[in-house]
């Protein structure tokens, strides 16, 4: 069945989606697009030479990845409040080639992750918790179910005031 023009569509019993009801590398990519489209997001100077991890031998080759890591931290947070430096370092973390010796699991940089939270928290979509940590905003957790539900639908971007008006 096609829903006719015009009509609001529902996902399944409730209107709308959160962040956990698609799939987290479209959410991602959905996010960091609307990260990069609004400008609003700070980007250190360092981006072009910081590593992401002690176990990766260069920096990004992508010019977007701080979009892309930003996204992901906010994720992070959404799904996990209170989460500080160290326990987002575990996730971003990954095997370090030692030779001809055994691998090892080497966590995440911590500065990228602290630029990161600074980069969202100027925009108001994350603060710092009360007891320890980072914890999203009432407009980080809109934004980020608006563009979940957009992303369930397969809309690309969010819809603004701007937008709307139009």
């Amino acid at each position: 069945m096609v829903a006719a023009k015009g009509k609001k569509i529902n996902v399944g019993k409730r209107k709308g989606a959160t962040v956990k009801d698609v799939a987290p590398n479209k959410w991602i990519r959905a996010m960091a697009n609307h990260l990069k489209q609004s400008g609003k997001l700070f980007v250190p100077n360092c981006t072009e030479v910081m590593k992401q991890n002690s176990a990766n031998d260069r920096a990004p080759t992508n010019p977007d990845w701080y979009y892309y890591r930003c996204a992901a931290v906010l994720r992070r947070i959404y799904q996990r409040p209170g989460v500080g430096y160290g326990g987002l370092s575990k996730p971003f973390g990954m095997k370090k080639n030692n030779g001809s010796r055994p691998e090892h699991f080497v966590r995440a940089s911590k500065g990228p992750l602290h630029w990161a939270c600074k980069s969202l928290e100027g925009m108001k979509l994350i603060q710092k918790g009360k007891v320890s940590g980072r914890v999203i905003t009432r407009e980080g957790r809109r934004k980020a179910d608006a563009i979940a539900f957009n992303v369930k639908l397969g809309k690309k971007g969010v819809m603004t005031a701007k937008k709307a008006k139009k």
